[in-house]
C-alpha cells in the first residue's frame, strides 16, 4: 500500500496512422497531440497541459483524423518531438507521488510501445488507472460492459460538445470530471440517476452494487488515492 496521491493526472492523446512501409517495432500509430489535466489530491483542478507532438514516421495527419479531430497538417509545422513533449509533461507534472488517470489502456500502451519503438526513456509516472474499466464495477454492470466517455459525461451530469470531442485536453476534462463524480461524489445517488435512465433503456444494473463490483468501499479508496494497483 502507498500513501496518497499527491495529485491525480487525467491524461488523453490523439494519434495519426502510419503507413505500413514506415512502421517499426509494431508501432502502427504516432501521438500527435498530448492533453492533461491535474487533480489535487481533494479532485480540485490545479492545472492544464495541452502540446501538439510532430510524428516522425506518418506522412503528417490523415484524412479520416482530420475529419474526426479537426487537426490537420499546420497544427503541427511547429510542434515538437515526443521525447521534448513527454519531457514538459514530466515537468509539468512535478515531484510527488502521482498517479495518471485515463479512460481505457490504450494511452498507456501507445506511449509504452512509442516510446519503445523511438528509443525514449520518460520520467512519468509509473501508477496508471483505467477509470472505464472500473466505472461499470462502480454501477454495478457486467464489467465487461463497454462504455464511451461521453456516455458516462451524460450520467455525471457533465455538459460536453460531441463536435468538440476527440481534442486530447477537451476529452481530458471530461474525463477529468468522470473521474471527480467517481472518486469524490456522491456515488450511491449517481447510480440511482444511472438505474433510472437504463431502466427507460431496457437495460438493468445488479440489484446488489456491492456484490458486483467486489467491495464499493474498497474500490473507492482506491479511487480516492489511498490505495492503487500498477497498470498492468
Amino acid at each position: 500500500m502507498e500513501g496518497k496521491y499527491t495529485c491525480n493526472v487525467v491524461i488523453d492523446l490523439e494519434f495519426t496512422p502510419i503507413p505500413k512501409n514506415r512502421r517499426t517495432g509494431g508501432l502502427k500509430h504516432e501521438i500527435i497531440e498530448v492533453g492533461a489535466v491535474k487533480l489535487a489530491s481533494d479532485g480540485t483542478v490545479c492545472g492544464t497541459f495541452s502540446h501538439m507532438v510532430k510524428p516522425q514516421l506518418a506522412h503528417g495527419v490523415s484524412g479520416t483524423v482530420r475529419r474526426i479531430t479537426g487537426i490537420n497538417n499546420a497544427d503541427l509545422s511547429c510542434a515538437r518531438p515526443l521525447n521534448e513533449v513527454l519531457e514538459a509533461l514530466a515537468a509539468w507534472i512535478g515531484p510527488g507521488n502521482a498517479r495518471m488517470v485515463t479512460w481505457s489502456g490504450s494511452d498507456l500502451k501507445q506511449i509504452q510501445l512509442e516510446c519503445a519503438a523511438k528509443g525514449i526513456a520518460h520520467r512519468l509516472p509509473g501508477r496508471w488507472l483505467d477509470i472505464q474499466r472500473l466505472y461499470p464495477r462502480l454501477l454495478g454492470m457486467n464489467k465487461r460492459r463497454k462504455i464511451a466517455l461521453g456516455e458516462a459525461a451524460d450520467w455525471c451530469g457533465i455538459e460536453h460538445d460531441s463536435a468538440s470531442a476527440h481534442r486530447a485536453l477537451y476529452d481530458a476534462r471530461m474525463t477529468a470530471g468522470v473521474f471527480r463524480t467517481m472518486a469524490f461524489g456522491e456515488f450511491h445517488e449517481h447510480r440511482a440517476r444511472v438505474e433510472a435512465e437504463l431502466k427507460r433503456k431496457k437495460e438493468a444494473c445488479a440489484t446488489s452494487i456491492g456484490a458486483q463490483c467486489d467491495g464499493l468501499a474498497a474500490l473507492l479508496a482506491e479511487l480516492r488515492g489511498q490505495e492503487g494497483s500498477k497498470a498492468a
